[in-house]
């Protein structure tokens, strides 16, 4: 007898419910013992225990983008025109940071093959510091091993998540300088450009631009702020989104995940650390030359995801529009020149075939 299709949906139903009250359980907890970024770091804890106990839900494709089409929208709300002015002056250093990112690429792709003893193409897509999701359906197309791939990406996010956010944390006050707004915008403000912000999201979509969801609402709301509008977005709204954000980077931590390749899962930690090492180095250099606050400049430059990293920035008020500037700058350059460095690298051999 063919089950019905309520019978179906009632076990995933009940462990969505569980995974979502475990993200919202972690997050709570975190904020009272006062974690860094309690919202992302609570709640990817609290699912990563619901998943290693085998009861996780994955979260639907559209919850990520709903939360980064918030995150953008907070994010694009920064750029008045004094902000925007200010980044546009720093758009040199911005083009170098994508450049110094491209080249801890080629340098973590050789030291990464000899650490996990990988094959060239899954060496290379698994350091590429640009979007996971497209760097490992770009892995596919070379021939890589897409699995490795995708679980190198979310290791290099999650420790690179973790380890931006207790440094932020622990080094103090944020700068004030940067915070948008006290002012909360209205429902009837907020809700209308957040549906310009999908809409523009959608129509970035179908040319297949990297982080649409992410991209589209910053340039609407930064277009917005750039013409006058000032405030933010509700507390609540934003705390749901980072909660979204948490429970996806905690989806990740499951007990296959450790078997699958226990070697390159350590290796891509080891490399991760390394080039979060050279990236405090660069930014100690960027902050020199160009003033910009310590974290800010460091937030800049850590090779995390773009989302993730606009997330800490706001949390802790560090300069979001640069941050969220280099990130993009990096992350468009690698997506379009990681195929042509990686058949560099195969052909002179700095990676084996």
């Amino acid at each position: 007898m063919a089950a019905s299709p309520a019978s179906e949906l009632a076990p995933v139903a009940g462990r969505a419910l569980l995974t979502l009250l475990a993200a919202l359980a972690g997050g709570a907890l975190a904020k009272w013992l006062h974690i860094p970024l309690p919202w992302v770091l609570g709640a990817m804890a609290g699912v990563a225990c619901v998943s290693l106990a085998g009861a996780v839900q994955k979260q639907p494709p559209w919850g990520r983008r709903v939360a980064q089409l918030f995150i953008g929208c907070a994010i694009g709300l920064y750029f008045t025109p004094v902000v925007l002015a200010q980044v546009l002056g720093l758009a040199g250093w911005v083009l170098a940071g994508a450049v110094s990112a491209l080249l801890l690429s080629v340098l973590a792709a050789r030291a990464m093959q000899r650490l996990a003893r990988v094959d060239g193409p899954t060496a290379i897509y698994s350091v590429a510091l640009g979007a996971s999701a497209e760097m490992t359906l770009q892995a596919q197309r070379a021939g890589a091993d897409g699995a490795l791939v995708a679980s190198s990406h979310a290791v290099r996010i999650i420790l690179v998540t973790c380890t931006a956010s207790l440094v932020a944390g622990l080094a103090g006050q944020p700068i004030g300088a940067w915070l948008p707004s006290a002012l909360v915008l209205d429902a009837w403000v907020w809700l209308p450009l957040s549906l310009a912000a999908a809409a523009s999201a959608l129509f970035l979509q179908r040319f297949k631009l990297p982080n649409p969801w992410l991209l589209g609402p910053v340039l609407v709301c930064g277009i917005a702020a750039h013409e006058g509008l000032q405030g933010r977005l509700p507390d609540a709204v934003l705390v749901a989104a980072q909660v979204v954000i948490g429970w996806g980077l905690g989806q990740n931590i499951t007990r296959s995940f450790f078997r699958r390749a226990p070697r390159m899962l350590a290796s891509t930690a080891v490399v991760t650390l390394a080039i979060l090492a050279v990236c405090m180095a660069l930014a100690l250099g960027l902050m020199r030359v160009t003033g910009l606050p310590p974290l800010t400049a460091f937030l800049s430059l850590s090779p995390g995801g773009m989302a993730e990293m606009g997330v800490i920035a706001k949390a802790f008020g560090l300069g979001v529009p640069v941050v969220t500037a280099f990130h993009m700058t990096r992350v468009v350059c690698t997506i379009f020149l990681t195929r042509p460095l990686a058949q560099l690298m195969l052909r002179s051999g700095w990676v084996r075939p």
